[in-house]
């Protein structure tokens, strides 16, 4: 007998629908089989591991929250489930970065106030509140841009961006031809630079 095609991600949708349901084993394996893929989403915005592993946590409370509100298609546009659980990831870590700029912007000392041993202590290896700040900046542009693209465009951009996958894993993913993928993620690209060019954050 062949295995019924693509079982992982069926699965993984028929275990989001059961802990939306409240499975509390379902959403164990939702975990089991996520958790790699999402915590690296959330080191790749946030750069830090403990960090990432608190955002982490707090996705997964809000997954298991709307677990019920998750459909495989929105206006007639399929919204595979890693890509709807890394839009949450993605919406937590960014929340993070924004709450941390903000926290180190208040923390900032008094000029004159730094003596010699605050300076060593605080130098290395976190960053300056101001390169939080345009970090925090670059995401939140990012973020509008990527949310003005087409459906086609904006899931394959952050399927490839945000989970690292290649064009192949991108394809399979989304159930669509890599010729396709290859020329979404292109013209993608081409609508997210002129989209950031025009706001100033990167050169037209």
């Amino acid at each position: 007998m062949k295995p019924a095609p693509d079982t992982d991600t069926r699965s993984l949708q028929a275990l989001i629908a059961s802990a939306g349901q409240g499975d509390h084993a379902c959403f164990a394996q939702v975990y089991e089989r996520t958790h790699t893929h999402l915590f690296g989403v959330a080191v790749r915005i946030l750069g830090q591991g403990h960090a990432a592993e608190d955002v982490l946590q707090e996705a997964y409370v809000s997954i298991w929250k709307n677990a019920a509100a998750y459909r495989s298609e929105v206006d007639g546009q399929p919204i595979q489930p890693m890509t709807w659980l890394i839009a949450i990831v993605r919406n937590k870590a960014l929340d993070a970065l924004r709450a941390r700029t903000r926290r180190k912007e208040s923390e900032l000392p008094e000029s004159g106030d730094v003596d010699e041993e605050d300076t060593e202590t605080t130098a290395t290896p976190s960053p300056s509140a101001m390169q939080l700040l345009e970090q925090a900046t670059e995401a939140l542009h990012i973020d509008g841009c990527m949310n003005a693209l087409e459906g086609s465009y904006r899931q394959s951009l952050a399927l490839a961006y945000y989970q690292g996958l290649s064009h192949t894993e991108v394809a399979a993913q989304m159930g669509a031809p890599l010729g396709s993928v290859k020329a979404w993620i292109r013209r993608g690209l081409d609508k997210l630079k002129g989209c950031l060019a025009a706001q100033g954050v990167v050169a037209s």
